[in-house]
C-alpha cells in the first residue's frame, strides 16, 4: 500500500441522505457514531488519508461533534438536496471507498455500485452481495436451503398476510422485506392486532412483500464477522440489547456475549455467509440464541452499531484489518479481545468518545 492513500468514508444518514424534516435523536447519534468510529480508527492507523462529507444538520447532534472536530483529514459539506452528487465527486477523489448505508430501498447496493462503476475498489462487499443478503426474504430462502435453522417464514402480500399468519399461528413476528435494524418489526400476539401492525409495517417499506415469521425464542445476538475470499474470521459474538413488542426497539450491544451457545452462533453465521458470494470486509449476522438452539434472522453486509462496541475491546485496530481484508486478501489468525462493554447507540457517553 502506498502512504497515504485516500479513503472515502461516507455514512449515509450523516452525508445527507436523511430526508428533510425533524432529525430523530437515536438515528442520529447512531449513524454519528459509527462514522467517528470508523474515522477514529482509520487516524490511530496512520497509513491513509480520510475523506468524509457531514449534513449541517448532525453538527452538535453528539455535543462537541462537528466539521472541525470530526476525526478526517477533510470533512465537506453535504445536504438533502445534493447528497448523491457529493458521493458522486468525493469517488473521484479516493483510492478506495467504505459506505456505511441502510439496505432498504436498495441504498446500501446503489452507492457500492456506484463506486465500482467508477473502479473505486470497495472496503465490504460488493454490490450484487450486498443486494442479495439485504433481501431478507432471498435469504430465508437461501438458509432453508442449505439446511440452516431459522424461523419458519413466508413472504407474502400485504393481502395475502392474514392467511399466512392463521398458517403460522399466533404469536408471530411481521417485518419489511428490506428494513434494517429493528424498523417495521412488530410482534403480533393475536389476530386482533395484525391490521394494525400492518399499517405500520406499511408506512417504512415501499415494497408490497413482507416476511411473516414464528417467534425466535431465546437471546437476541449478532456475530460480528471479517471476511476475505472464501475465509471468514469471527471477531465477536455481541449481546443485542432489543425489546421485542410492537414496534421492536433496538438499544444497543453488549461486546462480547458469553453465551453456552457461542461456538454454534459463530460456525452458523459463518456457514450463513458462505452463501452469499462477493461479501467481504465487516458483516454483521443477526441470530437468536437459546440453550439447545441458535436461529439464523439475517445477514447484514456493513458495518454495524457493534462495531463501537468492539472497537473498544479489540486489540488490533479494525480500520487496519478491514483494509488488509478486502485490499490485501489478508486476514489475522485472530483478533484478540480485553474486557467487556455496553455501548447505547443514542448515548455517546458510552462510546469512550
Amino acid at each position: 500500500m502506498s502512504f497515504r492513500s485516500t479513503v472515502l468514508v461516507y455514512e449515509f444518514f450523516s452525508g445527507g441522505g436523511y430526508p428533510i424534516g425533524e432529525l430523530p435523536g437515536g438515528l442520529a447519534t447512531e449513524a454519528l457514531g459509527m462514522l467517528w468510529a470508523l474515522l477514529t480508527d482509520f487516524r490511530r492507523w496512520g497509513l491513509v488519508r480520510t475523506l468524509t462529507a457531514l449534513d449541517p444538520r448532525f453538527e452538535e447532534r453528539v455535543p462537541g461533534l462537528n466539521r472541525s472536530t470530526l476525526p478526517a483529514d477533510e470533512v465537506v459539506e453535504a445536504s438533502r438536496e445534493d447528497h448523491r452528487e457529493i458521493y458522486l465527486s468525493l469517488l473521484k477523489r479516493c483510492d478506495t471507498a467504505i459506505v456505511i448505508a441502510p439496505e432498504s430501498d436498495n441504498i446500501l447496493a446503489w452507492f457500492t455500485a456506484q463506486a465500482e462503476l467508477k473502479g473505486v475498489p470497495v472496503l465490504g462487499s460488493a454490490a450484487s452481495a450486498v443486494a442479495a443478503a439485504g433481501n431478507k426474504a432471498e435469504c430465508h430462502k437461501l438458509f432453508s436451503k442449505a439446511g440452516l435453522p431459522n424461523p419458519k417464514t413466508q413472504t407474502v402480500s400485504f393481502d395475502r398476510a392474514p392467511q399466512a399468519a392463521t398458517e403460522i399461528g399466533f404469536p408471530l413476528v411481521i417485518k419489511p422485506v428490506d428494513g434494517v435494524g429493528c424498523e417495521g418489526v412488530y410482534m403480533v400476539n393475536q389476530a386482533s392486532g395484525l391490521d394494525a401492525a400492518l399499517k405500520c409495517v406499511c408506512g417504512v417499506t415501499s415494497r408490497n412483500e413482507i416476511l411473516v415469521q414464528s417467534v425466535a425464542r431465546g437471546a437476541p445476538a449478532s456475530a460480528s464477522l471479517m471476511i476475505s475470499g472464501d475465509r471468514c474470521l469471527p471477531l465477536s459474538l455481541n449481546r443485542q440489547l432489543i425489546e421485542a413488542g410492537s414496534p421492536f426497539r433496538y438499544s444497543g450491544s453488549e461486546v462480547p456475549f458469553s453465551h453456552g451457545a457461542a461456538k454454534r452462533a459463530v460456525d452458523l453465521a459463518c456457514s450463513a455467509v458462505n452463501l452469499i458470494p462477493g461479501l467481504r470486509g465487516y458483516v454483521g449476522v443477526d441470530l437468536v440464541l437459546a440453550d439447545d438452539s441458535v436461529l439464523l434472522i439475517e445477514i447484514n453486509p456493513r458495518l454495524t452499531t457493534s462495531y463501537i462496541g468492539l472497537r473498544m475491546v479489540s486489540q488490533k485496530n479494525l480500520a487496519a484489518a478491514i483494509w488488509e481484508a478486502c485490499v490485501d486478501g489478508i486476514l489475522p489468525e485472530q483478533v484478540p479481545l480485553c474486557g467487556r462493554v455496553t455501548i447505547k447507540k443514542d448515548d455517546p457517553a458510552s462510546w469512550n468518545l
